[in-house]
């Protein structure tokens, strides 16, 4: 029987790049043969404004295996959130496991689809190298034992490699991702704006965003948040930026550097320790992690020098830009996919004594 491959999906609806890659993953594989879908932790879940109609189905096998851990606070905060979620129709059906499903898991909810799906086998796709070292530890802590139940570790970043590499994974497989660069097309002629996007650094965005404001500070150029707007209105503000500042937090690469890079902004800021990949002294202005003050006076230097000569930042930016748009393309990400589902489905067939399974 045909193999069908599960992939275990948070149920944000707001913007979220790990979200969207599970989602490209999926339509990838179904556009080339693969019996694949999403698995969600609710009828009523999904992903907005995705762009195709994807099979999706839903899981209580997760939620269930929260409960036991959440504690009296949380599952009160449970049950508050499914008495909201009351008469709202769902879409998705109730998943059925069949013997030959393969579960792809997030790391994050490594240890909980450990216990879950215990009967099934299990891969991790591990995009936040922070998020796959907590739930390692959660899974150790509840009796169980990833080196021995998950089949396969897919990675998408340098820091992953090192990460998985650390912990002694076997069966590892990397791939690229796309953060779809041509949807921050690159901008020669810019304003004179300074944007970020507070959502990993709350209380660091407040302090930097006052500091700049003093009197002097900034010259002509305008400040401004990017927060709760469409991915759309994202581009439009990239396109019209300057500068961007980067407050990326323990990331594995980090979306926002490398939207902005391809839009030609001049990004300074933190790398979130993963975005070292590409974010480095020839594509932008990077600041050691968590220093403050150092970040508040690198955006009070490029202010200056480009009003000084924009000949040198303006180099920057445009081989940012290239830098983001190869190494992070469309076409990268689905060479990669497709090389890597190859390597998954022989380590498959080996462990199962068979020939890969047939995708026609």
């Amino acid at each position: 029987m045909k193999r069908r491959y599960l992939f275990v999906c948070p149920d944000r609806t707001s913007a979220s790049g790990g979200i969207a890659v599970i989602y490209d993953m999926v339509a990838l594989l179904v556009r080339s043969g693969h019996d694949a879908a999403i698995v969600h932790n609710a009828p009523t879940a999904g992903y907005p404004d995705y762009h195709e109609n994807l099979p999706a189905f839903f899981t209580r096998r997760i939620r269930r295996e929260e409960w036991r851990w959440l504690g009296r606070r949380g599952q009160l905060n449970r049950i508050g959130q499914t008495l909201m979620g009351l008469g709202r129709k769902g879409r998705l059906k109730p998943v059925e496991l069949r013997r030959t499903d393969v579960i792809v898991a997030p790391e994050f909810l490594m240890a909980e689809a450990l216990a879950a799906f215990g009967d099934q086998p299990l891969a991790v796709f591990v995009q936040n190298p922070f998020a796959f070292m907590r739930a390692y530890d959660r899974a150790l802590a509840r009796g169980l034992d990833p080196e021995r139940q998950v089949v396969f570790w897919f990675g998408m970043s340098d820091i992953v490699e090192r990460y998985l590499a650390l912990m002694g994974a076997r069966n590892t497989a990397f791939f690229p991702v796309s953060m779809k660069p041509q949807d921050f097309p690159y901008q020669s002629g810019k304003s004179d704006l300074i944007t970020y996007m507070p959502r990993k650094r709350p209380w660091e965005a407040r302090v930097i965003d006052r500091a700049l404001r003093r009197p002097g500070a900034l010259g002509r150029y305008r400040l401004e948040a990017l927060d709760g707007i469409a991915r759309a209105e994202v581009a439009a503000k990239l396109a019209e930026s300057r500068i961007f500042i980067s407050l990326m937090k323990d990331e594995s690469l980090g979306f926002p550097a490398a939207e902005a890079m391809a839009a030609g902004c001049i990004v300074v800021g933190f790398d979130g320790q993963g975005g070292a990949e590409f974010f480095d002294d020839s594509t932008g202005v990077p600041v050691a992690e968590g220093d403050l003050a150092g970040l508040v006076h690198a955006v009070e230097d490029v202010i200056a020098e480009y009003a000084r000569d924009p000949a040198r930042l303006d180099a920057l930016r445009r081989n940012a830009s290239e830098v983001v748009n190869t190494r992070y393309s469309i076409d990268a990400f689905e060479t990669g996919v497709q090389e890597v589902w190859r390597a998954f489905e022989a380590s498959l067939a080996a462990a199962e004594g068979a020939e890969p399974a047939d995708t026609d």
